[in-house]
This record gives structure tokens, C-alpha cells and sequence, in this order.
């Protein structure tokens, strides 16, 4: 567990957030994010890759993978598209690789089929076929999970719960680091389903789904954290 974040101040505003973070889902590591093996990637290069939370076509703030750069001095591309599907978009995979050469690769993707009432496990597979893509091209993939829906969105919160896991199980099965999101928006235990964490709506747009400015530097914090 590294202790980066600390107290964060956001311009305009007198917003703070603790530090807490896990070097990967279910489990912490010392050691940086590397790419011991890039080919023909390159290392100063990052895709970010997902749907609208990585675009950030719903607040009015700059996008995590541009703040993600000014932290990690990389390149950091921004793939998101808003509102598609991981189980759509595998193939694009390989299509980022192709076009970037990054070294490493944030995938954070799942919610849209969650909305649209994909299986979890579905999901997670297809999250697995982008993985698989990622090492064959010598790319690091690094997994993350999802804030849990609230407000508006909390209809989704059950299965978006359990994506979560899935993508957890999926970092520890292939060996490779994750991104909590889950955890790092958590503002205590939910007294109705104590085995779920509530989101802290400070982090959170009105849509109880999409970042806003502090929740958006919270998950540019978290990936810069990786490395």
C-alpha cells in the first residue's frame, strides 16, 4: 500500500479525500507497475480504455487519462467511447494496440452491459478475451472495477457488485494488477447489505453513476498509484 495520495485539494473547492488505496484488487505489492517485455510498445505510452467514466463526457472536468498523465509523465491515450459494451468491443482491443503501442493499458468495462442486463460472468469473459489480447501483443493489462452505482443508478448496484468480483477473480487468475474503484469511492457498509460498500456521493455526479471532479482525480490517483 503506498501512501500517495494523502489529503487532496481541488481547485474551487474545499473538497479532501483520505488516502486509501490497494496496489491491486485483493492484494498490495511494493514493487511498481513494469513492462519487463514491451516488443515493439512503448514504454512512455498508455491507452485508457472503456466507456464514458474514462471519457468523461459526463462532467464538466478534465478526463482521468489526461490527469493520469500530468502524474506519471506518459502519454496517456483516451479510448473511452460513452455508452459501449465490453462484450462489443473486444476487438477494438487490438485496434488501440495497433494504433498507440502502449506499454500498459487500463481497462475499466463493464457497467453498459450491466445496464442492459449482460450476464456479469458474460462480461468478465470478454474482459478476459481483452487480457488475453493485451499479453499476446506484450502490452500490460491493468483491470478495474466499478464506484457502486447509487441515487439514480442504484438499480444497477447488485450486479455491478458482482462484476466487481468477477474482475477481481479475473486480475488474481491472470496474475495482473487491478484497480479498485470499488473501494477507493467506498464510504462505509450499506446497513441494508452489510457485504456491500456504499459510494460516497461527494465523488459522484447527480446520475449517482459518473465521476465528478474529486471522483475523477480519486480514479486518476488510483491508476498513477500502479506505477
Amino acid at each position: 500500500m503506498k501512501a500517495r495520495r494523502g489529503w487532496i485539494s481541488f481547485s474551487g473547492a474545499a473538497a479532501f479525500v483520505s488516502a486509501f488505496l490497494l496496489a491491486g484488487c485483493g492484494g498490495s505489492s511494493d514493487s511498481g507497475l513494469k513492462n519487463s517485455n514491451p516488443g515493439n510498445n512503448d514504454l512512455n505510452v498508455v491507452v485508457a480504455f472503456g466507456d464514458s467514466l474514462t471519457k468523461g463526457s459526463e462532467c464538466a472536468c478534465a478526463p482521468y487519462p489526461g490527469r493520469l498523465s500530468g502524474l506519471i509523465g506518459k502519454i496517456v491515450y483516451n479510448t473511452g467511447v460513452g455508452g459501449s459494451q465490453a462484450t462489443d468491443n473486444v476487438g477494438r482491443t487490438q485496434e488501440a494496440i495497433n494504433k498507440y503501442h502502449p506499454a500498459y493499458l487500463f481497462i475499466l468495462y463493464g457497467i453498459n452491459d450491466v445496464i442492459h442486463s449482460t450476464n456479469p460472468g458474460n462480461v468478465v469473459a470478454a474482459l478476459g478475451q481483452m487480457v488475453q489480447i493485451c499479453k499476446q501483443n506484450n502490452v500490460v493489462p491493468v483491470l478495474m472495477t466499478y464506484p457502486r452505482p447509487m441515487l439514480g443508478h442504484s438499480l444497477f448496484a447488485g450486479p455491478t457488485l458482482s462484476l466487481n468480483r468477477g474482475i477481481r477473480d479475473l486480475a488474481r487468475a491472470e496474475g495482473i494488477r487491478c484497480v479498485d474503484l470499488e473501494r477507493e469511492f467506498a464510504d462505509g457498509k450499506d446497513p441494508l447489505n452489510p457485504e456491500w460498500r456504499l459510494s460516497d456521493l461527494s465523488l459522484l455526479e447527480p446520475d449517482g453513476l459518473h465521476p465528478n471532479d474529486a471522483g475523477t482525480q480519486v480514479i486518476a490517483l488510483a491508476c498513477a498509484d500502479q506505477f
